[in-house]
């Protein structure tokens, strides 16, 4: 494609779409959390006398510390740090509703839950529409320049080297400017002069993950784990609501027992695709715990709040887990071309 450039004031993050997951997530976190500890200290009140500092006014704080590190910093791990506390920030903020919408600002009143939920659902098929759209040539390449930034502050990593030719690949522009970005990245040789702990770990874990590749038995316990955390998922869900005994959740288990049968039928694609291809794999696992989160804990805490945090807690680990994952075989289709 023939360098046309015309300026143009906006473009997306090509990784929005994980950065808004974050603040999805850390949201109904915050949400449950906050619920789960209210009711185990029996709702105190912070304050003293007539006064009571509610739980949205922490979150209006986090919201406004977010804001600050989007402002002041630069920096893609800038944006990940404020997707997550913003997303705290939110989920204490929201949780408050019941007590705005009602005359006698009653935190309990019952369709409040409903309108929470309703409203991350709709956040969440939000979300995943702008992560499905595709990025124009434009786009893609405003974010490899963008990823430069990123070489320069952290070092030129393998992998924000390898995002960087994969978007101007993708780009498909030829010219003078992406002439420039393609020999600013392939000589980029920037070394930290202190590794820090964080980097170290990350290097540590992409040399143990090429490890683990040459296992043998790798791709079976990494099926293994997937498809048995949903069918302990779908088990979970129905003990919960056999103990639960009682009549008005029955609504809430039917329907928590379909999300989590979605669950595993997304991760039992995942494992139908891991033979040719294990990004896509890692992506249908991705599916599968996402709606873990976003349906199936949600749904499974209002009528068992310690085992919905269980499966919420773990569900967190293997997202974290499955974007390490994915980052790893982008890199390795770029490098291996």
């Amino acid at each position: 494609m023939a360098e046309s450039l015309r300026p143009r004031a906006l473009a997306r993050d090509v990784d929005a779409g994980a950065n808004l997951q974050a603040l999805l997530v850390s949201a109904i976190t915050a949400v449950l959390v906050t619920r789960l500890y209210l009711r185990m200290t029996g709702y105190p009140q912070i304050g003293g006398g007539p006064l009571h500092i509610a739980h949205l006014l922490w979150g209006g704080l986090l919201m406004l510390i977010a804001l600050v590190l989007l402002i002041g910093l630069l920096g893609k791990r800038a944006k990940r740090w404020a997707a997550i506390v913003g997303g705290l920030g939110f989920g204490l903020f929201i949780d408050e509703v019941g007590k705005f919408i009602t005359s006698d600002n009653n935190y309990f009143f019952q369709p409040a839950i409903a309108l929470i939920y309703v409203l991350f659902v709709l956040l969440f098929l939000g979300f995943r529409a702008i992560e499905r759209q595709s990025l124009s040539p434009h786009e893609l390449l405003v974010n490899a320049a963008d990823l430069l930034r990123e070489i320069v502050l952290s070092g030129a990593t393998r992998h924000a080297v390898a995002r960087a030719r994969l978007l101007l690949m993708r780009s498909g522009f030829h010219g003078p400017l992406a002439t420039a970005l393609r020999e600013a990245v392939d000589t980029a040789t920037r070394v930290p002069e202190h590794e820090s702990v964080v980097s170290a770990l990350a290097n540590w874990a992409w040399h143990t993950y090429d490890r683990l590749l040459e296992w043998p038995w790798f791709q079976r316990a990494l099926w293994l784990v997937f498809v048995v955390q949903a069918v302990l998922g779908v088990v979970a869900v129905a003990a919960s609501g056999w103990m639960s005994l009682n009549s008005t959740a029955g609504p809430a288990v039917e329907a928590t027992l379909v999300t989590s049968l979605v669950s595993l039928g997304l991760a039992l694609i995942g494992v139908a695709r891991l033979p040719s291809s294990r990004a896509d794999a890692y992506r249908w696992f991705e599916r599968s715990v996402l709606i873990s989160v976003f349906f199936t804990q949600v749904l499974l805490f209002w009528y068992d709040q310690l085992t919905a945090l269980g499966g919420l807690f773990w569900d967190l680990v293997l997202l974290s887990v499955l974007r390490f994952l994915i980052r790893q075989e982008v890199v390795r289709n770029v490098t291996e071309r």
